[in-house]
């Protein structure tokens, strides 16, 4: 942790340019009645239709969250099972150019008196919790494709996870890896195959008692290729989806915005709250053969996680705030360019401040648009939260983009677009 709070602090402080000079500016029909006695006629006969109605409907009614999805727990591990959440629909996806992974349902249950062999799972505790979650993998490319099938329930921050695993406590039929077509290589998926099947999250009491004091999240990992060894592999994380335990938690979360996916959100470093947004921004300038269009902007203030605080400390009481804004690049060139070396400035007030943007808050993936794709940048910029309430115009300096080589593309041209304030 200390040595991500020295690059964080070092790279915010080390962009102030260009400060400013002792400004002391402070932070800104008609109803008809039927006779009495046949109205209570009628009201008795409705009643008693009502009341087939409901029962029939209670028999015929799907038992719903009392529905065990894995009923292999409670087998295996002969233990009790409490069923404590489930999310029918998650709309958990990952769509790695036509290679899809879904989510179709998941369940959270307690398990208590397990035996010997499952205390393994717990830490040598007789209980614990296991999430199970239902998988769809189809590969809808017209190739073989490799992948491991990876996913996690992240905590308090990237390095912070309960791993998925296709095994434990999973039957032998519901185990993707051994239902799918191809049997003898583990992680070989034939053209067009599709198949569905169940992973397992277990964890300590430790850990559930962790989901209580962090935002976890749910994160499907990438990394799909066309040959076993995954050069070339396709990579990059789902967006990190916020992992649903409980009807209250499931409550506030559809409540809250829909925050842009850099770090500091997929990776549980700080929480968020909106201060201004603007989207479908759709504004459009060229550099080189490469269209760049600013598709929107979040304006934030940063709430560090308990875990996380050290890494913003240098940024004292003031608080921390945040624009991020959301760039789609479209390479119309014959060559790949690098969008995750940019030298990407916002001038601030006509060079009053000038803030490079915060490459360690932004996503890894991708690294590079290769020649004739599209894909997403997010840019982020920080400050102290006192100091951004001073400031009026953002201008965003774009660019350049390097080559694969390392050598500046388009004779190292940049484009200026100002960001709505």
């Amino acid at each position: 942790m200390k040595k991500s709070k020295f690059l964080f602090s070092t790279l915010f402080f080390s962009t102030l340019l260009l400060t400013a000079c002792g400004n002391d500016e402070e932070a800104s029909g008609t109803k008809q009645e039927e006779a009495p006695a046949q109205a209570e006629e009628t009201q008795t006969a409705n009643e008693e239709v009502t009341t087939e109605t409901e029962e029939k409907d209670a028999e015929e009614q799907p038992q719903g969250d009392n529905e065990t999805l894995n009923p292999f727990i409670a087998e295996d591990s002969e233990g009790n099972v409490e069923i404590l959440y489930t999310n029918k629909d998650p709309q958990y996806t990952h769509d790695m150019e036509g290679f899809k992974v879904s989510v179709d349902e998941y369940q959270l249950v307690k398990v208590t008196d397990v035996n010997e062999y499952s205390t393994i799972y717990f830490d040598d505790q007789v209980d614990g919790y296991v999430v199970t979650a239902k998988v769809t993998i189809e590969n809808g490319t017209d190739k073989p494709m490799y992948y491991n099938n990876s996913h996690r329930i992240q905590l308090s921050n990237d390095l912070d996870y309960i791993p998925s695993d296709w095994k434990a406590f999973v039957p032998e039929d519901q185990q993707i890896f051994k239902i799918k077509k191809n049997k003898d290589d583990i992680s070989l998926f034939e053209a067009g195959e599709k198949v569905t099947g169940l992973l397992t999250f277990k964890m300590t009491n430790e850990d559930f008692e962790k989901l209580k004091s962090v935002k976890p999240k749910y994160v499907i990992e990438g990394g799909v290729a066309e040959n076993s060894d995954f050069s070339g592999s396709i990579s990059g994380n789902s967006p990190s989806y916020d992992f649903i335990y409980n009807d209250e938690q499931a409550e506030t979360t559809a409540s809250q915005p829909q925050f842009y996916q850099d770090r500091l959100t997929s990776d549980n470093w700080a929480d968020k709250k909106m201060i201004f947004e603007k989207s479908n921004i759709n504004d459009t300038k060229k550099i080189g053969d490469v269209n760049v269009t600013v598709e929107g902007v979040q304006y934030t203030e940063v709430i560090p996680t308990e875990a996380n605080k050290e890494m913003f400390s240098d940024f004292g009481d003031s608080g921390v705030a945040a624009l991020t804004v959301k760039v789609k690049i479209d390479n119309g060139s014959t060559t790949p360019v690098s969008i995750n070396n940019l030298g990407t400035i916002l001038n601030v007030d006509d060079n009053r401040v000038r803030v490079l943007s915060q490459g360690m808050a932004e996503p890894r993936d991708p690294a590079t648009i290769a020649a004739g794709e599209t894909g997403e940048k997010l840019h982020v910029f920080l400050f102290r939260k006192d100091e951004f309430g001073l400031y009026k115009k953002f201008v965003m300096e774009f660019g350049p983009f390097y080559a694969e080589n390392g050598e500046k593309a388009f004779k190292g041209r940049t484009a200026e677009f100002t960001l709505p304030r």
